[in-house]
């Protein structure tokens, strides 16, 4: 049996009643906090909302935020790109690949249009991210060498085996489903390198692309059989390593890779997170005080992964995120990173201050791993050293809902966040538009 089949039964057997609790839990936690950096990511999506406002006459769905009515795939598209815009949506850090963000927005697209409960609607969620797991897991690190972006080429997976589950695809037609998404896969690097905004529309496509392969294969559509162990199929062109396709299914339903999505305090990249974590506690300890110089050292793949290295000031916020140094700057400076920072790496005093922190790649030290060393001028130095093991931000509910409430000053007017929390953690039997309703202004 080849790999799509497998995935594809995976996808068509899995049950609610069969998902471990704890999975179903996360499931919920991911989707509360890709809606809550949605909602918060406005400011930084502009495009994508003005694209939205020209897709007139569609219906079934909705934008984020604004509520205007689109066909599915448009939703898909544009919520996509906004739930991705802070890039604070989650990641599943061994496939290097932001799950929630193409999958969630084009299960809930799809899910408005059907009337799909909460329950179905976190059923596909896991299906998704499952599938998204076991495709990315073999080859991150080779596709990311060669240019590709991790989210681009593997989360379409995440979107069609979902949608594949919510439509309620039998075996064949969810493994065409994801084989047909193997055709779909698209995206690089490159954006982070040159200042563009690609890396918002990767994501927002591979949600949409995800959910129209998911359709295709509705109507009948056929993939190809051999789509990812194939002489011509995913795993030869992407990681040049056909082999790396066979048997992807093997750990499903026994390893269950929606436990390893891990959330994100901040908008900057995942890279980022536990370093600007800890810049800002000390600055919390200093009250504030000036630092000199700093430097950070990093894994070799993260520290030359594009756009960590960038240096103030940038064109578009998508670099700034990237940016090592300023991210750092800011959190050493600020206390915190919030989303209008993302447009001031132009300003004297944080430009400048980035100009002084260095980023270092260290042989010795794994991913997700850091040092990071300030010094203060007459407040001392500071050593802080981080050894990354994938539970750093691997929240539960109650760490969750703290960091969402932290969002809520980032968020425009009328989005009910009490009532967002409430319903992700609702009744199975639940009306999954009552959620999409507590992320519109107003509604």
């Amino acid at each position: 049996m080849s790999s799509a089949s497998m995935l594809g039964a995976f996808v068509a057997d899995l049950k609610l009643a069969t998902v471990p609790e704890d999975v179903v839990e996360k499931a919920r936690c991911a989707l509360l906090h890709n809606l809550s950096v949605a909602a918060a990511g406005g400011i930084l999506a502009p495009v994508a909302a003005q694209w939205a406002a020209t897709r007139i006459g569609g219906t079934g769905a909705r934008a984020l935020i604004s509520g205007l009515k689109l066909a599915p795939a448009d939703a898909a598209f544009a919520n996509g790109c906004l739930t991705h815009a802070r890039a604070q949506d989650d990641v599943y850090f061994p496939g290097l690949t932001h799950v929630g963000a193409t999958t969630i927005p084009a299960v809930l697209a799809l899910a408005e249009q059907r009337g799909s409960t909460l329950g179905e609607v976190l059923l596909a969620i896991v299906a998704g991210y499952e599938v998204a797991g076991a495709v990315s897991t073999p080859t991150a690190q080779q596709t990311t060498g060669f240019g590709f972006r991790a989210t681009g080429i593997y989360g379409v997976f995440g979107a069609a085996a979902a949608c594949g589950k919510l439509l309620g695809l039998d075996a064949a037609k969810a493994a065409n489903a994801i084989a047909i998404a193997a055709s779909f896969s698209a995206g690089t690097n490159q954006a982070w390198v040159d200042g563009s905004q690609e890396w918002q529309f990767e994501v927002g496509q591979a949600a949409r692309s995800g959910l129209e392969a998911a359709l295709l294969a509705e109507a009948g559509g056929v993939g190809a059989t051999q789509a990812f162990e194939g002489t011509s199929g995913f795993y030869a062109a992407f990681a040049r390593d056909a082999d790396a396709g066979r048997n992807l299914a093997t750990p499903l339903g026994t390893t269950w890779f929606t436990r390893a999505v891990t959330f994100k305090p901040y908008p900057v990249c995942a890279i980022l997170q536990a370093p600007v974590v800890e810049a800002t506690k000390l600055h919390a300890e200093l009250a504030g005080a000036s630092f000199v110089t700093a430097s950070i050292r990093l894994s070799p793949p993260e520290a030359h992964y594009p756009g960590t290295e960038g240096c103030a000031p940038f064109d578009d916020p998508g670099s700034a995120l990237m940016s090592a140094s300023y991210c750092l700057a800011v959190a050493l400076t600020e206390g915190t990173v919030i989303a209008s920072d993302l447009f001031r790496s132009d300003e004297n005093g944080l430009r400048d201050s980035s100009h002084r922190i260095d980023v270092i790649a260290d042989e010795s030290l794994g991913r997700q791993s850091f040092v990071l060393d300030v010094d203060f001028g007459d407040a001392g130095t500071r050593h802080v050293e981080h050894v990354g093991d994938g539970t750093t931000f691997n929240w539960q509910r109650a760490e969750l809902e703290q960091n969402v409430q932290r969002l809520a000053g980032e968020m425009p007017e009328g989005i009910d966040l009490d009532a967002l929390i409430e319903r992700c953690f609702a009744d199975l039997g639940m009306p999954v538009a009552l959620v999409v309703d507590a992320v519109i202004a107003g509604h």
